[in-house]
């Protein structure tokens, strides 16, 4: 006996072989319940979902599917981590808004342009604003969403791929913030020390959104307290920025004493009712931690003083975003250092000595800094690599550039030698840059590179940096390298998918166009025959013969209207013309005139009809359809049919009310699909396609349609337009 599958079941391997998998995935796949989703029993799923499912599970790259109007959601196992701790996997198959409701303002106008338009979209470093692990997070992803076609040709989902940058966003962020630090070093010899330190707090502040506020204290000659040099995102003198701070104290504002004591950055809690609300930088929350760092002075023991930061209210402070303020904290330190040298010899003349021992510090506080930044750029999620000398010898590479060369033994060899399938491609690029000393920068640039044992076409977003030595003159180039093969290809074949798109609807309406001439001229033909047989025995025809006569020319008739009624439905959603300025007013007038009501028929149109910004022929078609439904179900003397348009926020509530027989309950629904009448067409005439092709060309417009009516009270029809249509791609 077969054992019976019901849509509540879990779907087995035998039913979806394209759930099949041991990742995480495809196992809650094969478990979930799908026909508790939108996208219901995995036994009615068309081709097309059950094949970009099984992409998405095979595939190693963060892969996200968007079924259906609700945009169901189907993610594999690398997309998982994307999630964060609190999205997974409630939200697996459903609805997109559910899952993504702090960002769904800004994806879902982008979804809903892929589905309107069919084309795909590209978004590089993408800033999205997250709650995904417990708290509002900053995050940057580069994705793209193409069009999932249907067998009947429409879109039927979105298939997005994309890669999560945030890690590598911030290291670039935060590096230009250390370099633009860095700088400050040498202009130490010009200024003062409390001027590099205005400098220095201003430099950290504006260069990075990592930090909301800092605040620099140093120690007094003394010792037994520290003073505030500089302050920026908190006024001095304020509950977070006294002015003076002892350094015996344990209960003061910041735990100066405590850092002073153990040499060591002190991480701590900001809260509002000690300090007030502390400002956040460039985000509206305040930020709920700061860490206090030491500024050891380079070269000799004592402290100089102290670094406060805030920490931005949108990240959490990891290992990478410590080491940032260590370094910044550090550059620091060396450029007050370097300042007070300076300082100090101009002061302190027959004092060379101690000068240079402070320099040679410096230097090696310097060396320490680079080796840190080395393991900065060592651990990052791009591809880095040094360059030195006229011949392009590799002199350093971080893990992520060896594994996008195929993990090869590079350093101390050549370009040329190293990446022999990659020279003529790259090295006069190389060579350019090492000439001129500008810097390039690639997107999207092809290379042949052989991974694997084999040779393929890889595409790379990419900066060639020169690097200066003392003398400013070029003595290497830095590269930066990001790996875009499955951005590219996936877009190319949204390409190819929306041309091919293109020539099907070309197709279509080619057939539309000869299908409705070749089916109304035999129509036409047996209607003027019906005449002339009539007119040829009307003295042999009597009054039963006739009549059935005019019966068969009405059904000729309405056939035509019938084709041509599903020609206009086919159109609706397909055929877009330019917008332009069209007033409402004037469409429903026109409307009447051609519509010619019966003298017994009341037809009162509001005052206030706008002027929309839309295509004038599908405006018109509306309005045609809906007043020619009012005045054929009229049935009575006294009819009357009242057109309205009231404010609807983001639409305009369009509104066409007769007085008539009413819809009841049970058929409003049915109503709008096509080739739906509530009663037989001989007894009223209609093809049942008019309420079908009001409700497309609404929806497609990214308007809505509704229907109140009650029985022997009337109906009232509701067209909601939105006031800012988009133009069709």
């Amino acid at each position: 006996m077969q054992e019976s599958h019901h849509p509540g079941a879990a779907a087995r391997p035998s039913d979806a072989p394209f759930l099949a998998g041991d990742g995480e995935m495809a196992q809650l796949m094969r478990e979930h319940d799908w026909s508790r989703t939108p996208v219901g029993p995995v036994e009615t799923w068309p081709q097309s979902l059950r094949t970009a499912v099984s992409l998405c599970l095979a595939s190693r790259h963060p892969i996200e599917i968007w079924w259906g109007p609700e945009y169901a959601r189907f993610y594999n196992d690398a997309y998982r981590p994307i999630l964060g701790v609190t999205k997974h996997p409630q939200f697996l198959g459903r609805p997109g808004r559910e899952c993504w409701s702090e960002i769904w303002d800004v994806i879902g106008p982008m979804l809903d342009g892929v589905r309107t338009t069919g084309q795909a979209t590209w978004s590089e470093d993408f800033q999205l604003i997250l709650s995904r692990n417990g708290y509002v997070e900053e995050t940057y992803f580069t994705f793209s969403y193409a069009p999932v076609l249907i067998e009947d040709g429409t879109i039927g989902g979105i298939f997005c791929a994309c890669a999560e940058t945030t890690a590598r966003v911030l290291s670039d962020r935060r590096l230009r913030a250390l370099r633009a630090l860095g700088a400050q070093s040498a202009a130490a010899a010009l200024v003062s020390v409390e001027e590099t330190c205005a400098r220095s707090v201003s430099t950290l502040v504006a260069g990075s959104t990592d930090v909301p506020f800092a605040l620099l204290y140093l120690i007094d000659p003394g010792g037994a307290e520290a003073r505030l040099a500089a302050a920026e995102g908190l006024s001095p003198g304020g509950p977070a920025s006294p002015e003076r701070v002892s350094l015996a104290d344990e209960g003061a504002a910041w735990p100066l004493s405590h850092v002073a004591r153990t040499r060591q950055c002190l991480r701590l809690d900001t809260p509002a009712e000690r300090f007030g609300e502390l400002p956040g930088g460039q985000w509206p929350e305040p930020p709920r931690e700061a860490v206090v760092l030491p500024l050891a002075r380079a070269g000799q023991g004592a402290l100089q003083g102290f670094l406060v930061v805030g920490v931005s209210p949108r990240r959490a402070l990891d290992a990478a975003y410590s080491d940032f303020f260590e370094l910044a904290a550090s550059h620091i330190a060396t450029t007050i250092s370097g300042a007070r040298a300076y300082q100090d010899e101009r002061l302190r003349a027959e004092e060379r000595a101690e000068l240079l021992a402070r320099e040679q510090a410096a230097l090696a506080e310097a060396e320490r800094h680079r080796a840190r930044l080395e393991t900065l750029f060592t651990q990052a999620p791009a591809g880095i690599c040094v360059l030195r000398g006229p011949e392009h010898v590799f002199e350093l590479a971080n893990p992520r550039y060896l594994e996008l060369i195929g993990n090869r033994d590079l350093l101390g060899k050549r370009v040329c030698d190293a990446l022999p399938e990659t020279a003529p491609a790259v090295v006069p690029l190389l060579d350019r840059v090492y000439a001129t000393g500008e810097a390039f920068f690639g997107n999207e640039f092809p290379v042949s590179l052989q991974r694997g044992g084999e040779i393929e076409e890889c595409f790379f977003n990419f900066i060639y940096q020169p690097i200066y030595d003392a003398a400013a003159r070029v003595e290497g180039i830095a590269v930066l390298a990001f790996e875009v093969t499955d951005q590219v290809r996936a877009r190319r074949r949204a390409e190819q998918l929306a041309h091919a798109l293109a020539i099907t609807n070309q197709d279509l309406d080619q057939f539309a166009y000869v299908a409705s001439h070749d089916l109304k001229a035999p129509l036409r033909g047996i209607a003027s025959l019906s005449e002339w047989i009539e007119e040829g025995l009307a003295d042999k025809m009597n009054d039963e013969a006739r009549h059935q006569m005019r019966m068969l020319r009405g059904r000729v008739h309405r056939l035509e209207a019938l084709i041509e009624g599903i020609l206009s439905y086919s159109r609706a959603g397909r055929i877009r013309d330019k917008l332009s300025h069209v007033d409402v007013g004037v469409v429903v007038a026109e409307c009447l005139e051609l519509l010619a009501p019966p003298p017994e028929v009341t037809i009162a149109v509001g005052d206030g009809m706008p002027t929309l910004l839309a295509e004038r022929v599908p405006v018109q078609q509306v309005f045609m359809h809906l007043i020619g439904n009012a005045l054929k179900h009229a049935r009575r003397a006294d009819a009357l049919i009242e057109i309205a348009c009231a404010d609807a926020g983001d639409f305009y509530d369009f509104t066409v009310k007769d007085n008539g027989p009413g819809i009841p309950a049970q058929f409003q629904e049915r109503i709008w699909g096509i080739f739906q009448t509530l009663e037989a067409r001989d007894k009223l005439e209609g093809t049942g396609i008019g309420l079908s092709v009001v409700k497309k060309i609404v929806e497609t417009r990214g308007g809505k349609v509704a229907l109140e009516s009650e029985p022997y009270a009337g109906a009232t029809f509701h067209v909601y337009w939105p006031k800012r249509q988009k133009t069709a791609s």
